[in-house]
């Protein structure tokens, strides 16, 4: 696995418990975002999505995107 789809595996479980965590359906989340329910599942399945598209969504969270370095285990 490279360090583009290791972010990006890491990225789409964070956004399915950000919106699980927020009692939203992707469906809602769709209505609720400029983004489309296509977009959405996407990212949450970790496909391959511009980089403002998961900005979009990141921001409708209320989040940012920090990158951490850290000792291997």
């Amino acid at each position: 696995m490279n360090l583009k789809q290791e972010l990006r595996e890491k990225l789409s479980l964070e956004l399915r418990r950000l919106r699980q965590e927020k009692g939203l359906s992707i469906q809602e989340v769709s209505l609720m975002s400029p983004l489309s329910i296509q977009m959405i599942y996407d990212m949450e399945q970790g496909k391959n999505r511009r980089t403002n598209i998961y900005q979009r969504l990141l921001k409708f969270y209320g989040k940012k995107l920090e990158f951490t370095v850290s000792d291997l285990e």
